[in-house]
């Protein structure tokens, strides 16, 4: 029900209707639209516009098949963790989510150098990802200083890869836009394409997964998503350097 192409082609209210649902599974599945657009604080017309683009003719069929989705999947509370990324992996069994990490690859591949980036615990992913990367053969750097001057560089034959759940971190921004006048290519992996680091990426590839904030701003929306990326790329890269 929830294709990657479909959640793909959602604006931003429309990616918060889609996070509050898969979150609130069972109880969105007895909501009216009005109480529904209530809760998030959007109109009807947004309600139905995401129904619309979920291959439904209405609200009324929403609830049809988010209830037939649910006793399919067996599922009662769509909140566990556990079920999200099961989720995640229906949803990124399809070639084009497959092509996207496969052009990701092709990029690095090309490139001479290349640095992850991150901050927080996309930070530690970062590092995480340049050590695998690294470990198949592919030498790549992890830069965890978010003040570490990037505007005195050339980098037209270096690959960045920015990590961020949001994409919007100030600091990691200001490292990218040093990167990109050095003429780097950059590779973003962020929750979603609506996000102001994917819109200055050369290339996003976004893993769509229910966002999750703590009081007190900490995130700790689920990361296996980019886990699988970040491993699924360092395996790609290594099958290109084979081959050349």
């Amino acid at each position: 029900m929830f294709t990657y192409e479909k959640i793909k082609s959602l604006n931003d209210l429309e990616v918060s209707i889609y996070n509050y649902i898969i979150s609130n599974s069972e109880k969105a599945s007895r909501m009216t639209i009005r109480e529904l657009a209530a809760q998030l604080h959007v109109s009807s017309t947004t309600i139905l516009r995401f129904c619309s683009k979920m291959g439904c003719e209405g609200y009324s069929e929403f609830k049809y098949k988010l209830k037939e989705y649910l006793k399919d999947s067996g599922k009662r509370e769509f909140a566990d963790d556990y079920t999200i990324i099961q989720d995640f992996f229906k949803k990124v069994e399809h070639s084009e989510f497959d092509q996207e990490i496969q052009k990701a690859a092709e990029i690095i591949c090309s490139r001479e150098k290349v640095f992850f980036v991150g901050l927080g615990t996309s930070g530690t992913l970062g590092k995480y990802g340049a050590r695998y990367l690294s470990n198949l053969g592919k030498n790549a750097l992890y830069l965890d200083d978010p003040f570490y001057p990037t505007d005195n560089g050339k980098y037209d034959d270096t690959a960045v890869v920015a990590l961020s759940v949001s994409g919007e971190q100030r600091f990691l921004h200001r490292q990218i836009d040093g990167f990109k006048r050095g003429k780097a290519t950059i590779i973003s992996i962020t929750n979603t394409r609506q996000c102001t680091l994917a819109d200055v990426s050369d290339f996003n590839i976004a893993y769509y997964m229910p966002m999750t904030v703590l009081p007190g701003q900490y995130n700790v929306t689920s990361q296996v998503p980019v886990i699988y990326i970040l491993e699924t790329l360092a395996h790609r890269v290594q099958r290109l350097n084979k081959k050349t």
